[in-house]
């Protein structure tokens, strides 16, 4: 059941979504369904396939730690609605994280298919979806086309943003990421012993630390100067 009024009311007193063009909001509107959970049920899991863009309209969740399965990591939702699930847009990766209700909640979902369906049929909307991900990661987000043009530290340093903060910024106690996540072919469409020289390129430098099967991040300003990139579509 969809109530396109109601959602148009609350959607509009954010900025991403007040910002866009309405033909695109209306194609949002359309496609999205209204969900709701009881605390503790999961939205989606670690691994899980892509699954289409969330708007969280009440009520709040939770998000796994990677290296501590038991520990639970509150999102800090400062205003409604909260965007997440934009991120595998542009790495076409498993999601990344365990999410599960909180509380009581309710949530707006457009899946994968219509989502990706509507950006192929209006790729102009793709610099939307790319200033949304630019808000959490505050760096100007290339094309999924342009990315892998980019010099291969910004690559790497890029993807390593998008891993710790594609959700937002959920903890600034929390950049633990796998070395596994880090690979993306459209993101990097780097070999992996590329990446292991320009990963220990970064630990020399201080910028992380490796440890195993998972990358401590230390200095997130410094990785976010290394991955300013000269392809950023004007006004990012």
């Amino acid at each position: 059941m969809t109530n396109g009024t109601q959602w148009r009311s609350w959607l509009l007193n954010d900025h991403w979504f007040n910002d866009l063009p309405a033909s695109l909001q209306d194609s949002l509107l359309m496609g999205m369904r209204q969900r709701r959970f009881t605390p503790g049920k999961l939205i989606f899991e670690r691994g899980a396939p892509p699954c289409g863009l969330y708007a969280l309209l009440d009520g709040s969740l939770r998000f796994n730690d990677l290296k501590q399965q038991s520990q639970w990591l509150p999102c800090p939702v400062t205003a409604r609605p909260y965007w997440f699930g934009e991120v595998s847009l542009f790495d076409d990766r498993p999601r990344l994280r365990d999410v599960y209700a909180a509380d009581q909640l309710i949530l707006l979902h457009m899946p994968q298919a219509p989502l990706e369906q509507l950006l192929n049929e209006q790729p102009r909307y793709w610099r939307y979806f790319a200033d949304l991900l630019r808000r959490k990661l505050n760096l100007g987000v290339p094309s999924p086309e342009q990315m892998t043009s980019l010099p291969t530290d910004e690559r790497v340093a890029f993807r390593l943003l998008m891993l710790a903060q594609g959700y937002g910024d959920m903890d600034r106690s929390v950049r633990i990421i796998s070395i596994a996540d880090l690979h993306s072919t459209r993101c990097l469409g780097l070999a992996p012993d590329v990446v292991d020289r320009v990963l220990e390129q970064f630990a020399e430098r201080g910028l992380l630390r490796r440890d195993h099967d998972f990358i401590s991040e230390l200095d997130i300003g410094r990785l976010r100067t290394v991955a300013q990139h000269r392809l950023t579509f004007a006004g990012a």
